[in-house]
């Protein structure tokens, strides 16, 4: 497969990437400086923020990245990436290949989802983009399967910790398992990309083309809780980093993460950490603890949900 470069710098905006291509070519993409970078349908798209912080609005929804994120979408996600002024992202942007773009034929398989780079995955980054990228100019136009497997095989890497949920995923053949996984994933994306607003659990079914009790199920096998349990937590998990890092009100805070009253948002959290939401801030501002912080969900949930 043929793979290009592109970067966007210094406030352009890059739409479309990929609608006209003649034939199928994969690209390594760079974002800096206020530039934008938007993907045409077809395409999967994963991102890592190595500098500053970033947005990305898609179809699972709008998502606020830092330094050390990463994130995959699928086919049809439409993604565009909007750059902060000190922003520098990377990008490998895939066209579809079947039912699925992150999968590609004989390279490691690629699944939706977050997740977090160490320094050490960053710096890595960095040089495998500026080695590729350097090697698909020299020979453009060419077929450079060779630079797309080692960066593909990087990315996978970084996806390490979701192998073992294919697994678990209902099917007959491996093809299926992981289909069904994405699907899944899809939905874990939606959840974070959508705190604003009450997520029915009918949608999250009809976003992976399942019955309602098909979603159920399988959510609950694969991610050791049920959906409502994750968008509850989901919205706690969000309410407890705005309750640290802005300086709304408390009723601001809850109304942000898409609790009905006041009231509902004060008994889910009392619930969930074991304290109010204004002593929690303050015992956060002071650097302490809070005093009994629930941490429900295991490690696997953690991981499937890219936390750190």
């Amino acid at each position: 497969m043929q793979l290009h470069t592109l970067w966007a710098d210094r406030g352009e905006a890059l739409d479309h990437i990929g609608q006209d291509d003649p034939v199928p070519r994969a690209r390594l993409a760079a974002v800096s400086r206020s530039a934008s970078l938007g993907v045409a349908d077809g395409h999967g798209a994963f991102w890592l923020v190595l500098r500053g912080s970033a947005q990305l609005e898609c179809r699972e929804g709008r998502f606020r990245l830092q330094a050390g994120d990463w994130i995959a979408v699928d086919r049809d996600s439409r993604p565009t990436l909007l750059g902060g002024r000190r922003t520098l992202v990377l990008a490998l942007l895939l066209p579809a290949a079947g039912a699925s773009a992150l999968e590609q034929p004989d390279l490691p398989a690629l699944h939706p989802g977050r997740g977090r780079l160490n320094r050490r995955q960053m710096r890595l980054a960095l040089q495998l983009w500026r080695r590729h990228a350097s090697v698909a100019r020299a020979h453009s136009g060419e077929d450079v399967g060779g630079s797309l497997r080692t960066i593909v095989h990087f990315l996978a890497s970084l996806q390490a910790g979701l192998d073992h949920f294919v697994d678990r995923c209902p099917g007959r053949s491996l093809r299926r398992k992981r289909q069904v996984f994405a699907r899944m994933q899809r939905a874990r994306l939606y959840l974070d990309g959508n705190l604003g607003h009450p997520v029915r659990l009918a949608e999250l079914a009809q976003l992976c083309n399942f019955s309602v009790w098909y979603f159920t199920k399988t959510f609950h096998a694969l991610y050791e809780e049920g959906p409502r349990e994750a968008i509850a937590r989901t919205r706690l998990r969000q309410a407890s980093e705005l309750l640290e890092q802005t300086s709304l009100s408390v009723g601001e805070v809850g109304a942000a993460c898409g609790f009905e009253n006041p009231c509902s948002f004060a008994r889910a959290f009392r619930a969930h950490y074991g304290t109010t939401a204004s002593g929690y801030r303050a015992k956060r501002c002071t650097g302490a603890s809070p005093s009994r912080a629930q941490r429900t969900g295991s490690r696997a949930q953690a991981i499937a949900m890219g936390e750190p």
